[in-house]
């Protein structure tokens, strides 16, 4: 996902404040080549934000992209430090712009940080996906006749927009053009492929200011966003989709009288004074007390709690969620609507909650502050209990893998013949038995394509759940599930172990010892001899498996070539997936490449 802002060279020394900042979705924020990008800069005296974004794919799949709205939204950060990490912010309250967190390595300097929604001016654009919740018949035919303000009303973007799902207080302006995708590239026809698309505006703009309307110069009040132009471009026919522009006349703060500024600023703060004293906000939060209880909570589980607050003062109150320490459990946590929330006199705001265990503890005991400006403070007790089952155990953590002698097979189940318990082997060198068992149930199939099984579509439309639960209940039957299914689960397995199959020490090792490129023979050898000495026997054990089964669904040339061209970089993006499973993030890309390359071809000569 790419994002280019241009200014013009007589403006560039008024943009001060410049941060970019990236937020992946997807499985380990790789699979799906979703998520988003953001550019923020002070132009003058206005902070504006850009952020570009990939939702998730599919029909059905609205919730997916509301969700993927909702990541970008909640943990997209800019900062004027060196660091983009979402631990450095937790202690960000996003309740004034240009607030200071501080640094966890140095508290005595202050940083700078804003989340999207501190922006004076916001432009979000992008893929977003959303689709005409319409028989693809019927959107076929409206567009032949011209006649798409029917379709509008279907448009899932709008529609979510209305229930307060997404972008709130965003703002897009009539869409007057033809749906933007899908298309067969170089002609003007709708899909024609065997997937036959439903025609849609997937490609949108929306902007969102602070101030609806400015005051000019004490005189006319003007929109502070005006659009000039707002349409898609029939011309370039080279994708799938039609590409979107925009032209925008933006109300820029320019400068100020110091003089005029201090005085007005002096009377403001009598008068807010005044106001204060009058007005303190009061808010009632349900459910009474506010305690957030999830017991037994499995691996991939997002359960929800709902939180109401009241307005039942005088006067309009704005509220914010933040962690009352430097805690690692709040960003498991997702908000939706995000914070902060302007609530009006005797109005009501529902927060949904949703936890996703991105620790590896069983147990989670915190309190986080539901922050009142110039109210009184709510705390919210948080108290988890999780079932991560299999998912966050070490190989050794594992019971020992069971082998059938007599009948030369292993045993993948506790019901098994215990009179014949003198045939039963353990197997102490071999990984343990689920790793086995969907390794062997993968390798057993005809129809695994490694390239496809990354492919978007896909990842958008896997559910995980049942073969998870069969997982927890011991059974690892895996017949009936889909081969993605399956290998996704897989890799899942690897993802959580608490360390890497290959740990940081020997891959430390790996690239202190030999070039980075493995272009030598030697080199290569040194690779795989470090390996084979250093690997503990059943992580050993596990890694050959893994490589022999990639070799089994590794793509050709013109496989990769034809992916490539169908879903774009999808080749190096199941590279990125396999080798964090196995090395977790601690070399970079390049070296994580290189590394899973080498070994695969090495592999293949043996």
């Amino acid at each position: 996902i790419l994002l280019f802002v241009y200014v013009r060279s007589t403006h560039i020394s008024k943009c001060t404040l410049i941060s970019r900042s990236s937020v992946p979705t997807g499985f380990m924020g790789i699979a799906g080549n979703k998520g988003g990008v953001g550019i923020r800069f002070r132009f003058y005296e206005t902070d504006i934000c850009f952020v570009n974004s990939h939702f998730a794919s599919g029909d059905g799949q609205t919730q997916r992209r509301n969700d993927d709205y909702q990541i970008i939204e909640s943990r997209m950060a800019f900062t004027d430090g060196p660091t983009y990490s979402i631990k450095d912010y937790l202690w960000y309250t996003p309740t004034t712009a240009n607030s200071s967190a501080p640094n966890p390595q140095n508290s005595s300097i202050p940083s700078q940080w804003w989340k999207i929604s501190d922006h004076d001016i916001i432009f979000w654009c992008g893929d977003m996906n959303y689709r005409i919740s319409q028989a693809n018949e019927q959107v076929r035919k409206a567009i032949s006749e011209l006649s798409t303000v029917p379709l509008q009303e279907k448009d899932q973007l709008r529609c979510e927009m209305k229930l307060e799902r997404i972008f709130t207080g965003y703002y897009e302006p009539p869409v007057n053009f033809l749906p933007t995708y899908k298309f067969d590239i170089n002609t003007d026809n709708y899909d024609t492929s065997e997937k036959f698309r439903t025609p849609s505006w997937t490609d949108r703009i929306l902007y969102r200011s602070k101030r609806t309307k400015v005051l000019m110069n004490n005189q006319n009040e003007l929109e502070t966003i005006q659009t000039m132009y707002y349409s898609s471009s029939t011309n370039i026919k080279f994708s799938d989709h039609r590409p979107v522009s925009g032209l925008y006349l933006v109300v820029i703060k320019y400068s100020c009288d110091e003089k005029r500024s201090n005085r007005i600023r002096e009377e403001l703060i009598r008068e807010f004074d005044r106001i204060e004293n009058e007005s303190i906000p009061i808010i009632e939060v349900y459910p009474r007390p506010p305690q957030i209880i999830f017991n037994h909570i499995r691996y991939l589980d997002k359960p929800n709690y709902l939180l109401t607050i009241k307005n039942i003062g005088e006067c309009t109150c704005i509220c914010t969620i933040i962690p009352s320490s430097i805690s690692t459990s709040f960003q498991c946590l997702t908000f939706t609507p995000n914070p902060p929330y302007t609530i009006n006199i005797k109005q009501e705001q529902h927060i949904n909650i949703s936890f996703e265990a991105k620790i590896n503890i069983k147990q989670i005991s915190d309190i986080f502050i539901l922050h009142v400006e110039n109210g009184a403070d709510t705390f919210i007790t948080l108290d988890i209990t999780l079932d991560k089952g299999p998912f966050g155990l070490s190989l050794d953590e594992y019971p020992c893998t069971l082998y059938d002698n007599e009948n030369k097979k292993y045993i993948y189940t506790d019901n098994y013949n215990k009179s014949s318990k003198e045939h039963i082997i353990e197997m102490i060198n071999d990984p343990p038995i689920i790793f086995i068992s969907l390794i062997d149930c993968l390798r057993e199939r005809n129809d695994i394509n490694l390239l496809n099984i990354f492919n978007s579509e896909i990842q958008d439309s896997l559910d995980l759940i049942p073969i998870r639960n069969q997982i927890y209940e011991n059974n690892y039957n895996f017949t009936n599930y889909t081969t993605s299914e399956i290998f996704m689960i897989l890799l899942h397995l690897l993802q959580s172990l608490p360390l890497p199959l290959i740990s940081y020490e020997i891959q430390d090792e790996i690239f202190r010892n030999v070039k980075e490129n493995f272009l030598r023979q030697d080199d290569i050898s040194k690779v795989v001899s470090i390996i084979i000495e250093r690997l503990k026997t059943k992580e050993r054990n596990l890694f050959f498996r893994f490589l022999l089964l990639l070799q089994k669904c590794w793509p050709t040339k013109e496989q990769i070539q034809k992916a490539n061209e169908e879903y774009g970089d999808i080749y190096n993006i199941s590279i990125d997936i396999l080798a964090l499973s196995i090395l977790h993030e601690h070399l970079d890309r390049n070296q994580r490449h290189t590394f899973l390359l080498t070994c695969l071809n090495e592999e293949k000569k043996n």
